[in-house]
């Protein structure tokens, strides 16, 4: 009798100790604008390359406010995943070779690194990781919205790409060390789960906050397993196969296995994807993200 009322007063008080989720989320939102590349200069870059090619000078002067920024933007250009016909030398050249579409994405993927990890963390370990898992997960949603007409392929790209947003935020201004949620997860908790008992909110929840207060498109943010009434359901359906087709093959699991509990069919359905394709899809993504860090 006393052991379950010591455990009903023991979950009564961890319950009242939860955070507050409107406290958690409005404290990171006000954090937010110490953040050097997000919103300011990725947001202006989505924007600009929405619109027609008139927009390139002002493009040009968005990327090259950050020195560094467009030092890495070249050094992805020139990288061999895009294959240039000669060395791009300015930011100038670069939009002109690569087009609006594929200078969002990069810029994007440069932009996040400098959101996720910063220029002086010294614990950046965890952020770095999520970093290289937004990235691969941005290239294996773009392999599979190219099969899909329904999904725009640079959509794909950004959605996936911005898919752990919430995380970096809730690790970076959340109030709590993300220590405690990995910890639990490596006790088999859910990461959302987690989260809320640590934050109050999950990454999820946030990362549909910020959208809102940076003025983001909301369709490009992950929210798990669509509902099939959401109109940017094959959007979320491809953020969240690409993601679990990125760390199968980062990890070196078959990506077409069968036995993996977590893929959902009606996911695959609305994608227009078979299991069996998705091996040399995750393949060839995996192979094209490691041409481009």
């Amino acid at each position: 009798m006393h052991s379950r009322l010591d455990s009903r007063k023991s979950e009564e008080m961890t319950r009242s100790h939860l955070p507050s989720r409107s406290n958690v989320i409005e404290r990171v939102l006000s954090k937010t604008n110490e953040m050097a590349v997000l919103p300011h200069v990725v947001h202006k870059v989505i924007e600009l390359t929405s619109v027609t090619d008139s927009a390139s000078r002002e493009l040009e002067s968005t990327i090259r406010i950050d020195p560094g920024f467009s030092s890495r933007v070249l050094r992805l250009a020139n990288s061999a995943a895009f294959g240039l016909p000669r060395r791009v030398t300015t930011v100038h050249e670069a939009i002109m070779f690569l087009g609006h579409r594929t200078i969002r994405s990069v810029a994007l993927t440069v932009g996040l690194f400098d959101a996720f990890v910063g220029k002086t963390d010294r614990d950046s370990i965890r952020r770095r990781e999520w970093w290289r898992h937004s990235v691969d997960t941005a290239i294996c949603c773009r392999n599979l919205a190219q099969g899909n007409p329904q999904i725009g392929v640079e959509e794909a790209y950004t959605s996936g790409l911005l898919h752990l947003i919430g995380k970096m935020l809730l690790d970076r201004y959340g109030g709590e060390n993300y220590g405690l949620v990995q910890k639990m997860i490596e006790n088999g908790a859910e990461d959302y789960l987690a989260e809320m008992e640590i934050y109050g909110c999950d990454h999820c929840e946030l990362g549909v906050e910020a959208a809102r207060s940076w003025d983001l498109p909301l369709s490009l943010l992950y929210l798990r397993a669509p509902e099939p009434t959401d109109p940017f359901a094959r959007l979320r359906a491809c953020t969240l196969v690409g993601s679990r087709m990125a760390l199968r093959a980062k990890s070196g699991e078959k990506v077409d296995s069968m036995t993996c509990p977590r893929w959902s069919l009606d996911q695959l359905s609305l994608l227009g994807t078979t299991m069996k394709e998705l091996g040399a899809i995750g393949r060839r993504a995996i192979t094209e993200a490691e041409l481009r860090i």
